[in-house]
């Protein structure tokens, strides 16, 4: 693997104070590429940016049009190589239970600055003849994760919609991808994890280790191999994949084509 796979190229990362985002970001800049990162300001995203040499790029994805707003303030020229989005989790819960608004604030998290992503730098790398726009959403697209309602109905949206970009797009060399990363040991999987030994009485380590072991491999992915996989799909490597979701997760899916 070339250190310099992504030298002379500018990316945005999106959700990139941590977890996938900030693991994400780590591998491209690693690889040469010169980045944006944006999530919302405070000393996680500042850290991040000083640590890799990149610019801070403030936005909430709640707000509306704030990554449209954003994407204008750095790319007013010409469109950056690659657009890396990872947005964090809704918060769990059963379908049975799931309220309109918790089901309106997943849009607004999700769905919603998805399309002001597509629609903005989508048409901007459309003009341009190039470009990656490149989704992290979640293994529940692929089968729907217990207590995670919001998420599995929201990010299968959001792929339903990539999917669908991705073949208005292509024509004019702009490629559309979703990455569904599994049990990854990010603080978001903690985190669940935590919430199900609630849920379930039992420590917390216990349901963890139930977790690894429904995994083949026998583990939760580290941050860093999902980053790889990101890295390889905005690459020139990658060139003729597009519209499809990329599993990282240790073979957990049982789909044929997962």
């Amino acid at each position: 693997m070339s250190r310099a796979r992504h030298a002379g190229r500018t990316g945005w990362v999106i959700g990139a104070s941590s977890g996938l985002g900030a693991a994400s970001a780590r591998c491209l800049a690693g690889e040469g590429a010169r980045l944006w990162l944006s999530s919302r300001p405070g000393p996680n995203l500042d850290g991040t940016a000083k640590e890799l040499d990149a610019t801070a790029l403030p936005l909430d994805l709640v707000e509306e049009g704030a990554v449209e707003r954003a994407y204008r303030t750095a790319f007013s020229g010409s469109p950056p190589d690659f657009v890396v989005m990872s947005s964090g989790g809704p918060p769990p819960g059963p379908a049975l239970t799931l309220t309109s608004e918790s089901l309106d604030l997943a849009y607004h998290a999700l769905l919603r600055p998805t399309r002001e992503l597509l629609v903005t730098a989508g048409a901007a790398m459309k003009s341009a003849g190039r470009g990656v726009i490149l989704v992290l959403t979640s293994s529940g697209v692929r089968e729907p994760i217990p207590n995670l309602a919001a998420s599995n109905a929201m990010r299968a949206a959001v792929t339903s919609l990539a999917k669908t970009a991705a073949g208005e797009l292509a024509p004019y060399g702009v490629r559309v991808l979703c990455v569904a990363p599994g049990r990854i040991d990010t603080g978001r999987v903690r985190q669940l994890d935590a919430a199900a030994a609630e849920r379930q009485s039992r420590p917390v380590e216990e349901v963890a280790a139930a977790s690894r072991s429904a995994i083949p491999m026998g583990r939760y992915g580290e941050p860093d191999e999902f980053g790889q996989v990101v890295s390889f799909l905005c690459s020139d490597e990658a060139a003729y994949m597009t519209g499809t979701t990329v599993s990282v997760d240790g073979g957990k899916s049982t789909h044929l084509l997962a």
